[in-house]
């Protein structure tokens, strides 16, 4: 069994509540397949930002590239910090310096009662959502002129070469061949961005010929929507700009049972990736034993799967799908249990050989 080096930043609010409960889960598949998992923690957030300044240093970055396995982000956002400052240094800093391109938002609804939808247990919804992450945010610039008055100015503009373009729909392409997906629908820019719409059709019709395997449709936001409520399983990925992908996932994250589910991956094939907990920081749930810890157990099963740690990843999976099948979950779930009971749980089934 290959061994795993996570660096973890918990974050704020309920992050340091999701780690603990995620080290339980990792001693009991340590001590089962004796992997040697390892986690080490680093106090990048809000706390650490009041007291220094820095939000998070250039070196621990370039550290944890080539010591490391993952990263693994936990919740980010203190109201103390009301622009959120820190938090987007963080995210925008790791994403500059790691050359992290794409954000991968596995969308997995695991039992039927967990979703929204009506005749949802008629449908699989199980489809990923790639957005480009490094241009359409990095890059993206607003003014305001005359600021206050009657006659103020809103300017707004992003950036985009075709260069990079090019890398992201590449690298999305090469990462639906690998996971076996052949039905991505690209999300179009629209009219309204009439030269940014011509530019990425052109890439993505480019790059698909070389993928004969996988079939490509395209289609606006609004239609987008209609296809993640109604027929979730027409597709098997969504390639959209940062924008367009951030609403599909947050519709998606409902569809599946809430945030508290939902993670996603922030890539580079030829480095690190960061692995990402969606769920809000919560301050105010902090230390309440009420917290939904299953987005971060779904986080680490994607680690392991990502590392070639299969029997680990299978092994949790099924810890989590007889939690699932039972309805031994927290309160925002609809089931009864505390925190420490579902952790506690889970690493009984896993801890259990039979």
């Amino acid at each position: 069994m290959a061994s795993i080096r996570i660096a973890v930043i918990p974050g704020d609010g309920i992050g340091p509540d999701l780690v603990t409960q995620l080290e339980k889960v990792i001693n009991a598949l340590n001590t089962r397949f004796q992997t040697g998992i390892s986690l080490k923690q680093f106090p990048y957030g809000a706390n650490y930002y009041l007291k220094s300044g820095i939000s998070i240093p250039d070196e621990f970055i370039d550290e944890v590239a080539h010591n490391y396995d993952a990263i693994l982000l936990g919740t980010l956002g203190d109201n103390r910090i009301p622009d959120m400052r820190h938090a987007l240094e963080i995210v925008f800093k790791l994403r500059e310096r790691l050359n992290l391109t794409m954000s991968i938002h596995p969308v997995r609804l695991f039992q039927s009662w967990l979703g929204t939808q009506k005749d949802i247990e008629t449908k699989t919804v199980d489809y990923l959502i790639i957005k480009e992450i490094f241009e359409s945010t990095i890059n993206s610039a607003d003014q305001i002129y005359l600021k206050g008055r009657e006659s103020a100015v809103l300017m707004q503009s992003s950036l985009f070469t075709a260069k990079n373009i090019r890398v992201f729909i590449q690298n999305a392409f090469e990462y639906l061949k690998k996971h076996n997906r052949e039905v991505v629908c690209f999300v179009d820019q629209g009219l309204k961005f009439k030269q940014s719409q011509m530019l990425w059709n052109s890439i993505v019709a480019e790059i698909q010929d070389k993928y004969p395997e996988i079939k490509v449709t395209s289609k606006l936001i609004n239609s987008a929507i209609k296809d993640i409520l109604l027929n979730p399983d027409d597709s098997d990925a969504y390639i959209a700009t940062s924008d367009n992908g951030d609403v599909l996932s947050a519709i998606s994250s409902i569809i599946m049972g809430g945030y508290g589910l939902s993670y996603s991956i922030e890539l580079n094939p030829d480095l690190i990736s960061v692995y990402r907990i969606m769920q809000a920081s919560s301050i105010k749930l902090s230390g309440s034993n009420t917290i939904n810890p299953f987005g971060t157990f779904l986080t680490l099963w994607q680690i392991l799967s990502d590392n070639g740690n299969i029997q680990e990843s299978d092994t949790l999976m099924a810890a989590l799908m007889t939690n699932f099948s039972n309805h031994w979950v927290t309160i925002d779930l609809g089931g009864i249990m505390g925190t420490d009971e579902v952790t506690d749980y889970i690493c009984g089934h896993i801890s259990n050989k039979n």
